[in-house]
């Protein structure tokens, strides 16, 4: 049993009906601030009583309020269904089922505040009518864990601490059937046994306080108004006693002296936090059958990172994922911000929240990414790369010479936007590499890819962000010119020669995911730009006096010989003294073809050489010119219209 769909209307950041699919088992939601993570998990809450922080009260700031008008909504709905239930499930539910096959449990409530309350009604099944029995939400036990938890003070002793919960929850059974039988439960006989114990023991001066107190208090009031005292170790009610218990820890999991424990305020705050949450898997966990257990277990964590270095919170996703896989009456459902968190579940698992202009629920699930894209995509979704998934735009590009550089032209590009948009930080677009032309893979995310042999066009749903690739053009490296014979001029002879492309020269390039580029242009929100004659360094330094500059690092990284000069020190010194703008498109892509072979070579190295040359661009010593190309990814992924500039 699950909670299979989600559905809000006029609550918070969600004006009209919000639709959010949910999986069994464990859902991580992702997205930027401000996309409604946390409204979703309020409006989850507001349908059930938390066992861990109380019932969640409304208030007017939970009505939707926009932005374009000071007016807020006039009532607010939520409404949960709930899937995956066997027979025992719709029987015990069976005022939410129905005659379907699912429940339904739906909130309403008006914007009307009432001596300090808003008023709400709650129904099971379709008809708001029908009558609601309030005792079936103690089927569901829902938790709860804010992004700023405290997690010392609800491991500490006291009135509802964790400990005294899961230790109740563990003796449930034995509970009842002592109240049943009105008899003690073992623990109260124990702890009363050990006060009697001190009690009587004349050694330790219990005793002896105990009768002085009374003496004392005699004298102090007489017989007639007196009291009589007792001194023991704690209350001898099973609830006194296990809120009495503390939780101490030892660094270590094999501790081989109980006295070197200590107590949790000399623990780290990423530890306790692990701590409080081990508690309340302890007790989702327990397999208690009996009237009492709930039917659906249901946990709801924000920003479970919290504290937290990488690997263990790694350690704590894998084994939250294994809780909620294993009980099948169990959901965990968390948001997150770690990208470290979403690169280590499986995309089935990942829902992506967008905010613009309203929020968008999009299950990975449904990108319509075939086996061999998921799992690539599961393998190569490193931390790194897992910032898609945060980003209000995207920019997909081959190797780290891109991933560098970008940025860097983007400030070129961007310059004359307004303040706070001239970077692709301020607009919240990450660059990602992709280490390889793996488009088609990742860019399914953010659109439907059709290739001319598929049977069916089935559009899937996509994450409504812009996306945009960057890819080279990569035409052949040689072709075969024909030239007379010298030794019979009536004849020719083929001649295999580098292909230098220039303006009027170009040839069609071998990058199989050019073939993208129509299929994914008709979709909304990405686009596929491939470069103009080669690959992203020789189109750089076909544009006006870019040579110039990248001759002029080329010269500066190229190993010094320890005796002598170096012709290719010579060379690209040379080079870069020349003025570009004025020498023709010929001869400056014959200095192009040289560029692109030093950089590609050895002695340099294509990351080397973006590292000094985004360097460069950025102390904007000498004007750098953007390809075309480039210019308009850029301003695809920032949401520019380029049409409109023009």
């Amino acid at each position: 049993m699950y909670i299979s769909n989600l559905k809000v209307e006029g609550f918070r950041c969600f004006d009209k009906t919000f639709n959010l699919e949910l999986a069994g088992g464990l859902t991580v939601i992702v997205g930027e601030n401000g996309a409604g993570k946390t409204a979703i998990i309020s409006s989850i809450r507001q349908l059930f009583q938390d066992s861990e922080s109380g019932r969640y009260s409304l208030s007017s700031d939970d009505f939707h309020n926009p932005f374009s008008t000071r007016t807020q909504a006039a009532s607010l709905t939520i409404r949960a269904e709930f899937d995956g239930m066997d027979a025992s499930d719709k029987v015990a539910l069976l005022p939410w089922v129905g005659t379907s096959k699912t429940a339904l449990l739906s909130l309403e409530a008006e914007n009307k505040e009432i001596r300090g309350r808003f008023k709400k009604v709650l129904w099971g099944g379709i008809s708001k009518s029908s009558q609601f029995d309030p005792e079936l939400l103690d089927l569901v036990q829902c938790i709860y864990l804010p992004p700023l938890r405290d997690a010392e003070a609800k491991l500490s002793n006291g009135r509802q601490s964790r400990l005294s919960k899961l230790l109740k929850a563990l003796n449930r059974k034995k509970l009842k059937e002592c109240k049943k039988e009105d008899k003690a439960h073992p623990l109260e006989l124990k702890v009363r046994d050990f006060n009697e114990s001190l009690a009587d023991d004349g050694n330790l001066g219990i005793k002896d306080a105990g009768k002085l107190i009374n003496e004392n208090l005699t004298k102090a009031i007489g017989h007639y108004f007196g009291q009589m005292t007792k001194i023991q170790f704690a209350e001898s009610d099973f609830t006194r006693i296990v809120e009495s218990l503390t939780l101490l820890f030892f660094p270590q999991s094999n501790a081989a002296d109980e006295e070197l424990f200590r107590e949790l305020s000399q623990n780290s705050l990423g530890y306790n936090n692990l701590l409080y949450i081990a508690s309340i898997l302890a007790e989702l966990t327990l397999d208690d059958e009996g009237e009492e257990q709930p039917l659906f277990k249901l946990l709801l964590i924000e920003e479970p990172e919290a504290h937290l270095h990488p690997q263990l919170q790694i350690r704590l996703l894998n084994y939250l994922k294994e809780v909620a896989e294993e009980n099948k009456n169990v959901q965990v459902i968390l948001t997150t911000h770690s990208t470290v968190l979403a690169s280590s579940v499986d995309l089935e698992s990942i829902v992506h929240i967008s905010k613009s202009p309203a929020p968008i629920a999009t299950p990975l699930r449904s990108c319509g990414l075939s086996e061999a894209s998921t799992q690539f995509i599961n393998r190569w979704l490193d931390a790194t790369k897992s910032n898609l998934l945060f980003a209000s735009g995207v920019i997909m590009v081959e190797g780290i010479a891109e991933q560098m550089l970008i940025p860097a032209l983007a400030e070129i590009v961007l310059k004359e936007q307004e303040e706070g948009k001239r970077k692709l930080e301020d607009l919240g677009i990450t660059v990602v590499n992709l280490n390889g032309i793996y488009f088609k893979h990742f860019m399914q995310l953010y659109c439907n890819i059709f290739s001319e042999g598929d049977k069916e066009n089935v559009p899937y749903r996509n994450i409504p962000v812009r996306c945009a690739g960057i890819t080279d053009l990569d035409p052949p490296k040689k072709k075969i010119e024909q030239y007379p014979d010298p030794q019979n001029p009536d004849k020719k002879i083929d001649v295999e020669e580098d292909f230098i492309p220039h303006e009027g020269n170009v040839m069609s390039g071998k990058n199989h995911a050019i073939k993208l580029v129509d299929s994914i242009a008709e979709s909304s929100n990405s686009r596929l730009f491939v470069s103009t004659y080669k690959t992203l360094e020789y189109d750089l330094a076909l544009e006006g006096n870019n040579a110039a500059l990248m001759s002029k690092i080329i010269a500066e990284l190229w190993p010094k010989p320890e005796r002598g000069t170096s012709d290719i020190i010579t060379e690209f010194t040379k080079l870069s003294k020349l003025d570009w703008n004025e020498i023709g498109p010929e001869e400056t892509a014959i200095a192009a073809h040289k560029i692109l072979k030093r950089i590609d070579d050895e002695n340099i190295g294509k990351g080397m050489f973006a590292q000094v040359l985004t360097r460069e661009i950025q102390n904007k010593n000498t004007p750098f010119i953007v390809p075309n190309y480039i210019k308009e990814a850029i301003l695809w992924a920032a949401s520019i219209d380029t049409e409109k500039d023009d």
